[in-house]
Formats: C-alpha cells, structure tokens, sequence
C-alpha cells in the first residue's frame, strides 16, 4: 500500500509530466499507475498522514475525511524541512529571517513574493543560489528555500495542506553544487565578484532511475529524463517541457544501468581516478 499526499500517482512532486514512449505521448500518471497495477501495489493519493504508531498509521484525505491503514512494516518518508538554525550578526542581533524562510531553508535569489498558483512562474526560480543580503553565502539542493512547490498546492477544508515538496535531491543538487563550487572558486581567485554560473531548476534537465525488481536477468527499472525540472510553459505552452527530452521507460536495460550508476556514483564519492568525468 502507498500512501502519498500526492493529487494522483505520478504527479511527483513536480506537477506530473508527459512522457514519450514508443512514438506515443503518455501523462505520468498512466505511467505510474501501470507500474504499480502491475506490481499488485494498491495506492491511496491525497493523503497527509497524521500519525503512526505501533501497527496503523492514521491520515487525512483532501475531503477532510480521517482513515486508519494497519500494516505489518511500514516505511515513512517525512516531509522536507529545515533545519531550526538561529542567524545573528556581528553586533548579536538575531537575522534569522533574513537568512531563512520560515521553512528553515535559506533563501537564495528566487522570488519569494506571494502570488496565486495561476501566476507561478519559471522565472521565480533561483538561478545563482546565492543569499541576497550575504553574497559569500551560498545554498544548493535541498538547502535551499524554493519559491513555492511546483505541483499545484491543494488543503483540506481542514486548512491542512496536502502537497507533494519540489524534489530537489539526486541530479538537480549535483548539477547546482557544481555551479555554485565553480563560482566560489572564481570568487575567492578573483575571476569575478559575482557568480557567473548559473544552475536554475527550470533551466536543468534530470534523470531518474528507480528499480522495480532487482534481479540482474529478470529485474526491471523506471528511467525517467525530464527537462525542464520546474515546468516553463513560456518556453513549451503545451507541457511546460521539452518533449523530445521528456521520456519514461521500464525494463531490464534500466536495471543494468541502474546497477553501474550504483558503482560508478560509489566510485566517483571516493574521489578515484578520473572521478570529475562522471556525470551527475
């Protein structure tokens, strides 16, 4: 049983996509819910989940409904938060909301002024990762404060949200760390004095391979690429995405380069010969 606070499966917290596969375009959902029917995996969407104890965990449905689901083993996958971090100044005064949201995460230069989902935009996104008050401070991945999600956020009449966060782990912190590193250098060298790199999540594309059955003859694996990460409908009016760099495929090939990901990433962490070439 999977339990998500998700509107529906495949909305990965990054307002769903299209996918092109074998000549056709297909919604993640379609995708996501074939992968799990296959699978015998029964899904509940629209979920905040309120409490778990010993053998049941308790939630809430976007109707403001309350359900119990016992289990046997249980796997919970908290919300992203920051951390309760305290900002002072030289003179001892407290910053600490201008160094971070009230998420915890530190703000970076995105535009964080209220507007309707409607008014989103991918220009609201970050792109230097740089403190606008403190320009040697730097923030990257999950470090960071987004703007806003990416999936339209939805409440019970409850007033409780009940919305997947803008994943920002795996490809998208590598590809922002990088930058930001680069910038740093040139910073401290004196190349610039402002960075002159830049990593926006709605200017970067990402992959993702997820196993559905590891087995080296008979596993498969979902792998997925989306570009851009954060949906710029400016740019591609009919998704928000590039469609000839938006796929999703299940198999046994997947599964192989799942595995050598998992080495060559094990690998690259331990700074072997010719680490800096392999990719993130």
């Amino acid at each position: 049983m999977w339990i998500s606070n998700e509107q529906f499966l495949g909305d990965l917290g990054m307002g769903a996509m299209h996918l092109e596969q074998g000549g056709y375009t297909m919604h993640s959902k379609s995708f996501a819910e074939s992968i799990f029917a296959e699978r015998d995996i029964r899904w509940i969407v629209g979920a905040h989940v309120k409490q778990v104890e010993a053998g049941k965990v308790e939630y809430e449905l976007l109707d403001s409904t309350f359900h119990e689901q016992s289990f046997d083993f249980a796997m919970l996958i908290p919300p992203f938060a920051g951390q309760e971090m305290k900002a002072f100044d030289a003179s001892g005064e407290d910053i600490t909301s201008t160094i971070f949201a009230p998420s915890g995460y530190m703000k970076v230069d995105a535009d964080y002024t209220p507007k309707p989902y409607a008014e989103w935009s991918a220009d609201d996104w970050p792109k230097k990762l740089q403190n606008p008050t403190y320009s040697n401070m730097f923030a990257v991945g999950i470090a960071f404060a987004p703007p806003h999600q990416i999936s339209q956020p939805r409440k019970s009449p409850n007033d409780t949200l009940i919305t997947p966060a803008p994943p920002r782990t795996g490809m998208p912190s590598a590809t922002m760390a990088r930058a930001v590193a680069e910038n740093i250098v040139d910073m401290i060298n004196g190349v610039s004095d402002t960075p002159t790199r830049t990593a926006s999540m709605a200017q970067m594309g990402a992959a993702c391979i997820a196993s559905t059955g590891k087995d080296f003859f008979t596993g498969t694996a979902a792998a997925m690429t989306v570009y851009p990460v954060v949906p710029d409908y400016a740019k591609f009016p009919d998704t928000g995405r590039d469609q000839s760099l938006t796929s999703g495929e299940v198999g046994l090939g997947a599964q192989w380069i799942k595995h050598t990901l998992h080495h060559l990433f094990i690998y690259k962490a331990k700074l072997k010969p010719f680490w800096s070439v392999i990719p993130e």
